[in-house]
């Protein structure tokens, strides 16, 4: 997760080194007023702007208004830089729909933010249309019987759990403050709860969806099923907008965490041990969760080790009582430990990276079955990161790597409804997805930062292919613009939600219209 342990490493280094609510939709359609017969065409993107702001009052933002300011707040600074001739914050699911007509109608290009924190430039922004901002559309609402959660895509993760937290509740979701809900659903969502329950798009009982057509319906295993899993991984941006999702919930307390920071000298005995956890010990313990990787920090002894440790349902009270499947861990001198109980909001509060910065992230996945070859990696991202220090002339270039396990659990949770879009079953684990991700500050350094990243993640798969140890799954969260990411599902995936995306829009419009993010690009 692209830095997702950064801060929690830090933060433990410094203490050592310093001391739309209620019913779901039935699945009836309602569709909007049209923009009619007779009336005149909207000619370019500043005449559909002024026409949303008298048609939708209120909801419409310009440049150099306090209103704008606030949609223009994006996690990278790469995306920030972009000015889209007016924000529309729609207020209801259907200002959504009366807006998309409007657009659609009149070939006006636009793109959707939910929670602004994709990495890459263009993807939920755009400087040449109008950037719909669903962050007003922001209810969280507990069903009587406490099993489902009905959010609005305007949420961060953060607002999530702080309202589900004091009710003792929780969803499969983020494991960061920032990130929207709909980015991460939709793109899969790797959750703390993932060993049990699977992938956040996994947990999702139904999706209220605008459609091309303006037209509203409801996605869910027994109304409109193929859209409902084509919105399991899909990339919304080729189906329609998700203005709620319907999450499933379930009785939540404190869970046990631990942050571990070592020398990256201990490399090879804790490359080992972490393999053996994603191929026997998680699925051994599907309450349990990690990631591990390595931060460049010459400060403190140029590349440190970092793994954060999770598990749903402590064993006591006391949270030095390390659980059973991470014990081999606690055997090995680390510099900084963090164990502690706590509850999610206070986890996602500790792992979150600081806006302001730009940032990449990329990924691919390989086999889980070889220590070796994981250890074989970090040589190439050493010459990763060396050559992005040479060009960065002293200016502040942090760069990461991640493994993130998907143990055999964990893709045995992913069948659930039907499955998802991602094309992974028990046969392709376990696997571990390897993900680059740099944070830098200099503009001119992008083409050095981009390319140098491209040549790494080739260079993983080319080792992995030597060895027979390739997958070649790209996690769309954490993928870079240039990755196709549908190709990486299978071919029999590819095509069938190509064939999703055109019966719900026939015409293609959204493919040609909603700028940004991954597209399928079927022929309409």
């Amino acid at each position: 997760m692209r830095s997702l342990s950064l801060t929690t490493a830090l933060v433990a280094l410094a203490l050592a080194v310093g001391g739309s609510a209620g019913k779901s939709n039935t699945g009836k359609s309602s569709k909007p007023p049209g923009h009619g017969p007779g009336k005149p065409k909207i000619k370019d993107v500043s005449a559909a702007c002024n026409t949303l702001f008298t048609t939708l009052p209120n909801q419409v933002a310009f440049p150099n208004t306090t209103s704008y300011a606030l949609s223009s707040n994006y996690w990278s600074t790469r995306q920030s830089a972009l000015h889209p001739s007016c924000f529309l914050t729609p207020s209801s699911p259907a200002a959504v729909s009366s807006a998309l007509k409007l657009l659609t109608s009149n070939s006006i290009p636009f793109t959707v933010k939910s929670g602004g924190h994709t990495a890459f430039p263009g993807s939920n922004i755009n400087s040449t249309g109008i950037t719909i901002d669903l962050r007003l559309l922001n209810t969280i609402t507990v069903s009587p019987d406490r099993r489902t959660v009905s959010v609005g895509p305007g949420n961060h993760w953060i607002n999530v759990t702080t309202v589900l937290d004091p009710l003792g509740l929780a969803v499969v979701g983020g494991r960061s403050a920032d990130p929207g809900i709909g980015g991460l659903t939709l793109g899969g969502g790797i959750s703390y709860f993932s060993g049990q329950r699977g992938w956040a798009c996994d947990n999702v009982r139904a999706y209220e969806v605008v459609l091309a057509s303006g037209e509203m319906v409801t996605a869910s295993p027994t109304s409109n099923s193929d859209l409902y899993w084509s919105l399991r991984g899909g990339a919304a941006t080729n189906l329609g907008i998700v203005t709620r999702f319907d999450l499933a919930s379930f009785e939540q307390g404190l869970l046990w965490a631990n942050s571990l920071v070592y020398n990256a000298t201990l490399n090879s005995t804790l490359i080992p041990l972490f393999q053996n956890l994603t191929v026997t010990g998680l699925p051994s313990d599907p309450a349990a969760h990690t990631y591990f990787g390595f931060v460049r920090q010459p400060e403190l002894g140029e590349y440190l080790i970092y793994s954060d440790q999770f598990h749903a349902t402590p064993a006591s009270s006391d949270a030095t009582n390390v659980p059973e499947v991470f014990e081999p861990f606690a055997q090995v001198p680390a510099l900084v430990r963090l164990p502690r109980l706590s509850n999610l909001t206070a986890l996602l509060q500790a792992i979150q990276q600081p806006y302001g910065e730009r940032q990449i992230w990329m990924n691919v996945a390989v086999k889980g079955t070889s220590a070796a070859l994981l250890q074989d990696i970090l040589p190439l991202h050493e010459e990763h990161v060396q050559r992005m220090l040479n060009s960065a002339n002293g200016t502040r270039v942090t760069p990461y790597l991640t493994f993130q396990p998907i143990p055999v659990n964990v893709l045995d949770a992913m069948q659930v409804n039907g499955g998802n879009a991602l094309g992974l079953t028990r046969d392709d684990g376990p696997l571990v997805i390897v993900q680059s991700a740099t944070a830098w500050v200099s503009e001119a350094l992008d083409w050095n930062v981009e390319s140098s990243t491209r040549v790494f993640i080739q260079d993983v798969e080319r080792l992995a292919k030597r060895r027979n140890l390739d997958h070649g799954f790209i996690y769309m969260n954490y993928a870079e613009d240039s990755q196709d990411v549908f190709d990486r599902y299978g071919p029999d995936n590819k095509k069938r939600l190509r064939e999703v995306a055109k019966k719900y829009d026939p015409d293609g419009v959204l493919q040609k219209l909603w700028r940004g993010y991954f597209k399928l690009w079927y022929q309409a």
